[in-house]
């Protein structure tokens, strides 16, 4: 192909994949454009091109993106002549693809839950399953590199073990992969990391240091940081700290609590309103639900829930008071109000917000792409609501009123942090229904 056709990558600095799709350009040849792009603001354009996984490499050929990195690799081997990344023979080629998807399905998972998972068991268990892993490439290395005395696409795939995988162990002081424990591993990563097209593209090893040595601080001072909820079932509140606190990977003591029966410890911390949820962290108690999740985000690192410009911030602060301050009290009046002309009012209140809400509502979530601050405030609209309508024979919400609000609401459901706080809906069910019955008998 022609050198003067448009090729841009783009990537962010440090990350293994994208070097992967750097390597495959360097050794073809190819000159590229690289495009900087930041995982916590990703641009528009990262968001056009790869709008399925939203993630980097892409790799933009003449307008026309190619997404995942092994599919970058393979890409560019069979979009430019010169140098041979995939071996001729089809099975050898079979081969290739085989172990370099053993590499990220197995052998990059259980690395990772060997560093970075919250839990200590399966950190454990991950780093088991990380050195079976390095275990079984090790008696598949048959020559000086994967592909015989070139590098090729299984190389590529593997230069995590060789560069990454020291870094992390260095900094988290982990025990995976030993030059006595994979002897064959070991020579290769000493020859692969000394090619000249992969020292080239490699990033500094210094900066990958610090960033991981930083992000295993934070896990440690997070582990050793005492942090108790205080809450109770069914809460909308407490869940929204909940989400908060998993979404940033932090461990917490869940302190039940009875509203008909509050605990010294409760009244102690939360004086004002004597209220679920209180956070306390080293015995420093914040309460209100929206000022707890805002928290959340500023004391761990890690997920982001806020957006980072300030703008954007102010914004979904906004948004976030307008549920609690609009939506969530002419809910509850349309529901449970003791007078039908408030519950009318409150019904009329109910519907103008859930129209704003609808028009406010830009993409998958709120927050853009990924769950925030307004999404978490908002799981009132997609949960709760439904459950109270049913209970109670209402009719605020329904979908093809708020198309927009529904997808968003099938989104955030079924997002693994939601689902995993999300109290037992028949329970919910059960205790409205009985709130009702017991409004109609009072009247």
């Amino acid at each position: 192909m022609a050198s003067n056709q448009q090729v841009k990558l783009f990537g962010i600095v440090g990350s293994p994949v994208v070097t992967r799709a750097e390597i495959a350009l360097k050794l073809k040849g190819v000159q590229y454009e690289y495009v900087h792009e930041s995982l916590t603001n990703k641009s528009d354009l990262l968001l056009k091109y790869n709008p399925v996984h939203k993630k980097v490499p892409v790799l933009l050929h003449n307008e026309k993106p190619v997404c995942e990195s092994l599919v970058v690799v393979e890409y560019v081997d069979e979009a430019w002549t010169g140098y041979p990344i995939l071996p001729s023979d089809p099975y050898q080629r079979a081969l290739a693809r085989f172990w370099s998807k053993f590499i990220d399905d197995k052998l990059l998972p259980a690395v990772f839950k060997a560093a970075f998972n919250p839990d200590v068991k399966e950190r454990e268990k991950g780093a088991e399953e990380a050195r079976e892993a390095l275990k079984i490439l090790d008696n598949e290395l048959k020559g000086k590199f994967f592909n015989g005395d070139s590098i090729g696409f299984l190389d590529i795939a593997a230069l995590f073990i060789a560069f990454w995988m020291p870094i992390i162990q260095e900094a988290g002081g982990l025990d995976l992969s030993s030059a006595e424990r994979y002897p064959k591993l070991e020579k290769w990563g000493q020859e692969i990391l000394n090619h000249p097209v992969v020292k080239g593209a490699l990033p500094p090893r210094e900066h990958l240091l610090a960033s991981f040595k930083t992000r295993f601080q934070s896990i440690a001072a997070s582990n050793l940081q005492e942090v108790k909820l205080f809450g109770t079932v069914g809460s909308l509140f407490v869940t929204r700290a909940e989400i908060a606190l998993k979404l940033k990977g932090v461990e917490y003591e869940y302190i039940h609590e009875s509203l008909t029966n509050k605990s010294d410890l409760l009244l102690k911390y939360n004086p004002v309103h004597k209220k679920v949820p209180v956070l306390l962290h080293n015995e420093k108690p914040i309460c209100e639900s929206l000022v707890v999740v805002e928290y959340v985000d500023e004391a761990w690192t890690g997920y982001p829930i806020l957006p980072s410009d300030p703008y954007q911030r102010a914004l979904a602060r906004f948004w976030s008071r307008f549920i609690d301050d609009k939506l969530l009290p002419a809910g509850f009046k349309a529901a449970w109000n003791p007078d039908v002309k408030e519950r009318e009012k409150g019904a009329e209140e109910a519907t103008e917000a859930l129209k704003i809400l609808e028009n406010e509502l830009k993409g998958k979530f709120f927050n853009g792409d990924s769950i925030g601050l307004v999404d978490i405030a908002a799981l009132f609209i997609a949960f709760w609501m439904p459950i109270i309508q049913e209970a109670g024979g209402l009719d605020l919400y329904r979908a093809e009123t708020y198309p927009k609000l529904e997808k968003w609401g099938q989104e955030i459901l079924n997002h693994p942090v939601v689902k995993g706080v999300l109290p037992p809906r028949e329970h919910l069910l059960a205790f409205f229904k009985t709130r009702f019955q017991s409004i109609a008998a009072s009247k």
